[in-house]
């Protein structure tokens, strides 16, 4: 057994330690054929359908994960342990458009009757902090304080079991960390240990821990509102930002590659149309330095990545592939209704794709969106310094755009790590599973994206910053642009 295995082989015998022992709530059981049943036909749909799902775990781990899980399951369970049996399985693709849904109808149930740690959080970096009392207690002042333990477990300890009910891009971490700000910490925090009664949480500032009862999601609002109400509005952020900061420095923000999102709420109504107006008034005040925020990025339609670099830098083939592992699976568990999953319409599968002779699909080089960075030549190239602010959101053609610029070496890179992965990602064309006897759902993504990109760091990682900057609270709390502030502060210090 490989090191990879060994180590797959510890986190799910943590993840399934206690997994018996939690109190999800009142929720009916399922058989335990039904949920093999529910098993085979997940592990049918990751394995036939999902084309990246063997980038960063190997099949023979895969295998014996599912091998473990079905050993688990011997007796009926309801839909929650089963949901905490199978996420870390789904997770195993390392590819964050892998998502996983409980039935609308126990969400609906979990909102009604279970309860909830009354925090929201953020982590700064691998830091946990209070961002909003929604406890029984309004005297506690605890908006700010950096929690150092719940349980008895520290914040570092509680997302290595709690990250594993959600995939992310490769073994990039930041995004475990990341994704469990605001509520999310909460509701992982009670689909991996259940409800709890009450949470013994020390934070850094107090000597001793403090017992807060958990809620349902009602009350915890209700507090949330009725302490919130002084409080202005935050200042919506344009999805498309230009600034000129000073005679030799413009910020660009570009918070979404959506088109029909930068239709709805940008005056320019396309990104074709923002980048000829940003870039023309580059140009005509003689900008040198050009900070290019993706830090909220999480992509949007292809192909507006490759339009953003192609003001920086000069074509070439962006991808060496990309693939769909088959245009059609059928999954049968041989006793429910065969559901059959597929990738492309007619005229995509025929003129704009060929078939190997594994059977996979790959796209033609010149038709369609083809594999090149970009179509057409911009005017107003710039050529000055380039500055790109990441973070753990930056995604998807987010992460794709930071990796064209990082490869090539045309940009410093400020922040923190991107979530998406530097050698690229399975998007596009998500089928959405739904197992026929839990209801849970699945979308698996069809399309393994394999970026042509300089082997400048290491496999299964996002782009890594020049300058790692993370925010502190007080710059957390008002919206303060820290890597942004940093950059200014170096342009000023080159001076």
């Amino acid at each position: 057994m490989n090191r990879i295995s060994v180590l797959l082989l510890i986190i799910f015998s943590l993840s399934f330690k206690i997994s018996f022992s939690q109190n999800f709530g009142d929720f009916p059981k399922i058989e335990k054929q039904k949920l093999h049943n529910d098993l085979e036909i997940l592990y049918q749909g990751l394995d036939k359908f999902h084309s990246g799902m063997y980038w960063y775990t190997s099949k023979d781990s895969v295998d014996n994960a599912f091998k473990k899980v079905k050993s688990l399951i011997n007796k009926d369970m309801n839909v929650l342990e089963f949901h905490k049996l199978i996420a870390p399985l789904v997770a195993l693709s390392r590819e964050d458009h892998t998502d996983l849904y409980l039935p609308k109808s126990v969400k609906g149930k979990i909102r009604k009757e279970s309860i909830f740690i009354p925090l929201t959080v953020v982590f700064l970096g691998t830091k946990l902090y209070c961002v909003k009392n929604g406890s029984n207690y309004q005297e506690l002042i605890i908006k700010g304080k950096e929690i150092e333990s719940i349980n008895g477990e520290k914040p570092i300890d509680i997302v290595r079991k709690i990250g594993n009910l959600f995939a992310s891009d490769g073994y990039i971490k930041t995004v475990k960390y990341s994704d469990l700000k605001g509520f999310s910490f909460s509701k992982y925090y009670f689909y991996y240990y259940g409800n709890i009664k009450q949470v013994n949480i020390k934070f850094k500032e107090f000597e001793k821990p403090i017992i807060i009862e958990s809620l349902k999601i009602q009350n915890i609002n209700k507090h949330l509102r009725s302490r919130n109400t002084n409080k202005k509005d935050d200042k919506e952020k344009e999805l498309l930002e230009f600034k000129i900061l000073n005679k030799t420095t413009a910020y660009l923000g570009l918070h979404s590659f959506s088109n029909a999102d930068i239709k709805k709420e940008t005056k320019e109504k396309s990104l074709r149309k923002f980048l000829e107006n940003s870039f023309k008034s580059i140009s005509d005040n003689n900008i040198t330095n050009l900070i290019i925020d993706v830090s909220e990025n999480g992509g949007g339609n292809e192909g507006n990545a490759g339009v953003v670099y192609s003001y920086l830098g000069d074509n070439y083939q962006k991808y060496k592939k990309v693939r769909a592992k088959t245009q059609k699976a059928i999954l049968d568990n041989g006793i429910d209704k065969p559901i059959t999953l597929k990738t492309f319409g007619f005229l995509e599968r025929t003129f704009v794709n060929k078939k190997m002779t594994d059977g996979s699909l790959e796209r033609k080089q010149w038709i369609g969106y083809g594999l090149m960075a970009y179509r057409k030549e911009p005017i107003n190239k710039f050529s000055g310094k380039v500055y790109v602010i990441i973070s753990p959101i930056t995604y998807s053609g987010g992460s794709e755009f930071s990796n064209m610029v990082y490869s090539n070496g045309k940009g410093i890179f400020v922040g923190q790590e991107t979530g998406g992965g530097y050698f690229g990602n399975t998007s596009g064309y998500s089928k959405e599973l739904t197992l026929p006897n839990s209801k849970i759902e699945i979308d698996i993504p069809a399309l393994q994206f394999v970026m042509n990109v300089e082997q400048k760091l290491p496999f299964g990682s996002g782009v890594i910053p020049d300058h790692k900057v993370i925010a502190t609270f007080e710059q957390f709390e008002n919206n303060i642009n820290a890597p942004l502030e940093y950059i200014l502060k170096q342009i000023e210090n080159e001076k």
